[in-house]
C-alpha cells in the first residue's frame, strides 16, 4: 500500500513539474514572438570608397533588408541621412526614396569643408519604435583640397592598447576548466596580432601560452584556484603590458558548444562545479536558442548530479547568422548568454574577368548563379588607399544586426581567401558579452507602433477663404516642369492633403483651387510639408577626438588646384580674332527698359530665373516658410527685408508670387532687364526692377491666374549622375581616384553583368561588388583583378 502511495505522489509531482515547464516554455515563446512581432528593417550602405577629397562627390548604394524574412524589404520608402562632423554637429540632412529595397545617392561636397571624419547616419522613422538601435552609421574621412595629407599606416597604435577578457557566457568558475576569450586592440578598435603571450600565476609561473589572430582575438583554458591570482603578460618588441584576470566565482553556469559536428548537429553543454551541482538540485532550467522570434527550447536540470548537461540540436531548425543561446531559470530570469554564428547560406561568388572594349575602354564581366540580382560595383586603382574600411553586406545583416557593438571591417569574416574565417568567427562570438537584445527588455518591454511606416511625404493645407458648404471643391497640385498633376478633395473644414507623395527636393508646385466644373478659383492657402525631416530619437555616440590613426610622414600629398606646366602659353601661337556680335534686344524700347541693363539669354545659359538674378547683384534664396526671396544686397541687412525687394515683371505682368521664379528655366526666357538704380518708371521704393520676357510660344497664362505656389524643401534627394573627378597627376589618381561607380547593375538572360570604364593604363584594379538577389541571397566580393592584355 505504501508503495502505491509513493508512486501516486511521484506521478502527481512529475505531472505538476511537466505542467510548470510547459507553461514556462509557452510564456518564453509568447514573449519572444510578441517582442519581435513588428517588422524590423536593417540598412546596409556601400560607398564607392571611404576617403574623399573635398572636390569629389560621395556616392553610395543602400540596401534595406527585412530582419524577420531575410528578404529585401519592399515596404520601406523613406530613408533619412544625417551627416555629422567629428564634434557631433549636424552638417546636412537628406531624404532618399527606396524602391524594391534599394536606393542610391550622390552627395556633393563643399570644397571649403574642413578635413576630418564625418559620420553618415541612415535610419527610418519606423526604427524609432524599438529600444535597440537598428540604424546604420559609418565614418567617412574627407580631405580638404587645400591641405596636405599623410597616408595612414596600416598598423595599430601601441601606446593606446587595451586588453579585455571574456569568460565563456560571462562566468569564470573555480575548480573546473574555463575557456576565456581575450581581445587586444588600440583606441581605434584596430586588433593587435601578437605571436606569443603568457598566462602566469601570482608567482610569475607560466601556466599556458597563446597568440592572437589579426583581429586581436584568441582564447585560452584555465582551471582556477580561488586563492590564486592570474595575469596575462605580453612582452614583444612593440608591446609590453600585463593585466590581471578577474577573480573566479564559487559557482555558476557556463554555456559552451561544439559547432563542428557532422550531420548538422549542434551540441550545447551547460557545466558547473560540484558546489553548483548541490546548489542547483531540484531546479529546472530552460536552454533556448533563438534569433528574433524564432526559437527552440529544451529543459534540463542537475538532479543526476552530473556537472555537465549536454543538449543536442538540429542546425536545420536554427537561423542563419547570429543566434542567442540563453539559460532561463524557473522565474524566467536569464542566468547566462552565449552567442553562436551559423553559416547556413554561404555567399555567392561571382566569376570576374576583364576585357578590352571599344573606344579605349575596359569591360568588367561577371557571372552569377542567380537569375535576378541587384548589384552595385566600385572599381578603384589597385593601390588606392581610399577603401580602408572593408565592410560586407553579410556583416551588416547577419552579424552586426544582432551585436551590441557593431564589428568594423566585417569583410574578413566572410572573405573566402581567409582560410581561418570560421574559427575567427567563433573567437568573435566568444568575446561578445551580450547580444543587442537584452532578455529583461524582451520580457518586460513590448514595442508599440508609436511611429509610422512613412511612405513618401505629405503636403496638406487649408483654404483661408469661406467656401459654399453646398458645393464640392478640390485642389490641384501641378508641376509643368515635372509633368505632375494630382488632385485632392477639400473637406468640410476647408482642409486638403496629398499623402504618400514623391516630391523631389527644391521642386516648385502650383496649388489651384477648383470647383465642381473644374473652374479655377482665386484662394489663398496655408500649406505644410510633413514626413520630410523626421528625427532619430536615440543618441549617437561619437569616437574620441583624442584617438588619431598613425600617419606615414614620408608619404605626403599636396593637392594642386592647377597644373602650371599646362597653363603655360606660347604667345607666338596665339591668333586674336574678333568674333563679337552685337546682341539685338527685342524689348529694349518697352516700359522704359533703356534705363536697365539688358541680358539676352543664350543657348549656353543654364539654371533658373532665380539663379540668374542671384548671379547679377541680388541676394536670393528660399526662407523658412518655403517662399522665394529677392533682396537688394545694399539693403539686405537693413532690418526691413520685405521693402528691399525689387519689382518683378514677367511679360508686362507684375509678379507678386516670387516662387514662380524658382522653377522658371532660362531656356524659356528671351531677355531680362535689371534696373538696380530705381530710375525705371515701374520701380518702387528705390530698390529697382527686374523685367523678364519669355520666348515666343511659351505659355504665360499661369501668370494671369491666382494660385498658390509651394517650394518643397528637404524633399527626396534629386537623382544625380556620378562623375569621376580628374586628378592633375597620375600618382594622385592611383592613390585617391575612382575608375567606376555603377550603383545599379543587373543580370542579363544568361546571368551575366557587364560594366565599362575608361582605360587609365591600370595593370590591376580593385573591384568591390555588393548586392542581393530577389530571394535574399547576399553578394559581397572585394577582389584585385589583373587587366587583360595590358
Amino acid at each position: 500500500m505504501k508503495h502505491l502511495i509513493y508512486l501516486a505522489v511521484f506521478l502527481l509531482s512529475s505531472t505538476f513539474s511537466l505542467s510548470q515547464n510547459t507553461e514556462k516554455q509557452q510564456k518564453i515563446k509568447a514573449n519572444l514572438e510578441e517582442y519581435f512581432h513588428f517588422e524590423r528593417e536593417n540598412i546596409h550602405i556601400q560607398f564607392n570608397k571611404t576617403l574623399y577629397i573635398s572636390n569629389e562627390n560621395i556616392a553610395f548604394k543602400g540596401y534595406v533588408f527585412n530582419k524577420q524574412s531575410s528578404l529585401p524589404n519592399l515596404n520601406t520608402t523613406n530613408v533619412h541621412l544625417v551627416i555629422y562632423d567629428a564634434k557631433g554637429q549636424v552638417i546636412q540632412r537628406y531624404l532618399f526614396y527606396i524602391s524594391l529595397g534599394t536606393f542610391d545617392g550622390i552627395i556633393t561636397l563643399d570644397e571649403k569643408i574642413a578635413s576630418g571624419n564625418y559620420r553618415f547616419h541612415f535610419y527610418t522613422n519606423w526604427m524609432n519604435n524599438f529600444m535597440e538601435d537598428e540604424s546604420f552609421a559609418q565614418n567617412i574621412e574627407i580631405i580638404n583640397l587645400n591641405e596636405s595629407y599623410n597616408v595612414k599606416i596600416n598598423q595599430p597604435d601601441f601606446n593606446t592598447v587595451s586588453v579585455s577578457f571574456m569568460p565563456e557566457s560571462g562566468a569564470f568558475i573555480k575548480g573546473i576548466n574555463n575557456t576565456i576569450g581575450i581581445q587586444i586592440k588600440d583606441c581605434n578598435e584596430l586588433g593587435i596580432q601578437i605571436m606569443e603571450g603568457s598566462l602566469v600565476d601570482s608567482k610569475g609561473k607560466t601556466i599556458t601560452t597563446f597568440f592572437t589572430n589579426k583581429m586581436g582575438f584568441w582564447k585560452f583554458e584555465l582551471t582556477p584556484d580561488i586563492n590564486e591570482t592570474y595575469s596575462v603578460k605580453i612582452t614583444t618588441d612593440k608591446l609590453k603590458t600585463q593585466k590581471q584576470l578577474p577573480k573566479p566565482i564559487n559557482s555558476g553556469l557556463i554555456i559552451t558548444y561544439d559547432n563542428n559536428l557532422p550531420n548538422n548537429v549542434l551540441e550545447v553543454s551547460v557545466k558547473t562545479n560540484l558546489d553548483g551541482v548541490n546548489l542547483y538540485q531540484n531546479k529546472n532550467y530552460t536552454l533556448i536558442i533563438h534569433q528574433n522570434g524564432k526559437n527552440i527550447q529544451k529543459e534540463f536540470n542537475f538532479n543526476n548530479k552530473n556537472p555537465i548537461q549536454i543538449l543536442t540540436f538540429d542546425k536545420n531548425d536554427l537561423s542563419n547568422g547570429v543566434n542567442s543561446i540563453r539559460i532561463i531559470d524557473e522565474n524566467l530570469n536569464e542566468i547566462g548568454e552565449r552567442l553562436l554564428y551559423l553559416n547556413k547560406q554561404p555567399k555567392e561568388i561571382p566569376v570576374l574577368e576583364t576585357q578590352f572594349g571599344v573606344n579605349d575602354s575596359i569591360n568588367l564581366l561577371g557571372k552569377l548563379n542567380s537569375k535576378i540580382a541587384n548589384l552595385s560595383i566600385s572599381i578603384l586603382p589597385a593601390n588606392n588607399v581610399c577603401y580602408e574600411q572593408k565592410n560586407s553586406i553579410l556583416g551588416t545583416f547577419y552579424l552586426n544586426a544582432y551585436l551590441e557593438k557593431p564589428v568594423l571591417n566585417s569583410y574578413s569574416y566572410f572573405d573566402r581567401k581567409n582560410v581561418t574565417r570560421a574559427f575567427d568567427m567563433e573567437l568573435l562570438m566568444l568575446n561578445q558579452e551580450k547580444s543587442k537584445y537584452y532578455w529583461n527588455k524582451i520580457m518586460t518591454n513590448k514595442p508599440k507602433e508609436s511611429f509610422k511606416f512613412t511612405k513618401g511625404i505629405a503636403i496638406n493645407g487649408t483654404i483661408e477663404k469661406p467656401l459654399d458648404p453646398k458645393s464640392k471643391y478640390k485642389v490641384a497640385l501641378i508641376s509643368f516642369k515635372h509633368k505632375i498633376f494630382e488632385e485632392a478633395i477639400v473637406d468640410k473644414n476647408n482642409k486638403f492633403s496629398f499623402d504618400n507623395f514623391l516630391a523631389r527636393d527644391s521642386t516648385a508646385y502650383q496649388l489651384q483651387l477648383m470647383d465642381e466644373k473644374n473652374l479655377a478659383i482665386e484662394a489663398k492657402m496655408i500649406t505644410n510639408i510633413l514626413n520630410n525631416n523626421q528625427p532619430f530619437l536615440k543618441n549617437q555616440v561619437f569616437d574620441s577626438a583624442n584617438c588619431q590613426p598613425l600617419k606615414d610622414l614620408n608619404k605626403t600629398f599636396a593637392f594642386s588646384n592647377a597644373d602650371l606646366e599646362k597653363k603655360r602659353i606660347a604667345l607666338n601661337e596665339i591668333v586674336v580674332q574678333n568674333k563679337y556680335k552685337k546682341s539685338i534686344y527685342t524689348h529694349q524700347t518697352e516700359m522704359n527698359n533703356q534705363a536697365a541693363k539688358a541680358y539676352k539669354i543664350g543657348e549656353n545659359d543654364f539654371g533658373s530665373a532665380l539663379d540668374f538674378i542671384g548671379r547679377n547683384g541680388y541676394a536670393t534664396g528660399v526662407d523658412n516658410e518655403n517662399s522665394v526671396y529677392i533682396r537688394s544686397t545694399r539693403h539686405e541687412y537693413s532690418g526691413n527685408e520685405s521693402v528691399a525687394t525689387p519689382t518683378i515683371i514677367i511679360d508686362n505682368f507684375q509678379l507678386f508670387d516670387l516662387n514662380i521664379l524658382y522653377d522658371l528655366d532660362l531656356t524659356n526666357i528671351d531677355e531680362i532687364y535689371i534696373d538696380k538704380t530705381g530710375n525705371s518708371n515701374t520701380a518702387t521704393g528705390g530698390y529697382g526692377s527686374i523685367k523678364i520676357y519669355l520666348k515666343k510660344g511659351i505659355n504665360n497664362g499661369y501668370l494671369k491666374k491666382k494660385h498658390t505656389t509651394l517650394i518643397v524643401k528637404s524633399g527626396f534627394a534629386k537623382i544625380k549622375k556620378f562623375k569621376t573627378t580628374d586628378f592633375l597627376f597620375s600618382k594622385e589618381f592611383d592613390v585617391f581616384g575612382t575608375l567606376l561607380w555603377s550603383p545599379n547593375v543587373f543580370l542579363d538572360s544568361n546571368q551575366i553583368f557587364e560594366v565599362s570604364y575608361p582605360n587609365a593604363n591600370q595593370k590591376e584594379i580593385l573591384v568591390i561588388i555588393e548586392g542581393f538577389t530577389i530571394d535574399g541571397q547576399l553578394i559581397s566580393e572585394i577582389r584585385k583583378i589583373p587587366v587583360s592584355n595590358l
